[in-house]
């Protein structure tokens, strides 16, 4: 089996608008989501920030390359440790979805004020459930 850092990448868009009408938009690795599990990355990292406000709430076009600079980053941080397996934006938030085996490369996002939470998940499912996968 291919590792989950290894494997290469097939990004998809879904988009859903929630019952009160906001859109949802998010990004799966399709190539992780059918894939899972992966051994010793357990650990899913959900690092959000809230956007400016919008209508939509969705990034105004003039934030899109600042999030895509800090996205970079993440991965950049990551590398080694977490694979970014989805970014989702909702309601004025986007948050970017990790499989990682350590949090330590984390830090330096909470120390800027980021929100960085993780929690144990072995299965994958938070992945599954946001890809509309069965587990």
């Amino acid at each position: 089996m291919t590792s989950l850092l290894e494997a290469p990448a097939d990004w998809v868009t879904l988009r859903a608008e929630t019952p009160e009408g906001p859109p949802v938009v998010v990004l799966i690795d399709r190539a992780i989501a059918t894939t899972v599990p992966y051994d010793v990355f357990t650990l899913q990292v959900a690092i959000a920030l809230p956007l400016g406000v919008t209508r939509d709430g969705l990034p105004a076009e003039s934030d899109q390359a600042n999030l895509r600079v800090l996205e970079q980053g993440m991965v950049d941080a990551a590398a080694g440790e977490a694979r970014l397996v989805a970014v989702m934006t909702l309601e004025g938030v986007r948050e970017w979805m990790f499989y990682a085996r350590t949090t330590e490369w984390c830090r330096p996002f909470v120390d800027a004020g980021l929100s960085v939470k993780y929690a144990e998940d072995p299965t994958f499912s938070g992945l599954l459930e946001l890809a509309g996968t069965p587990g």
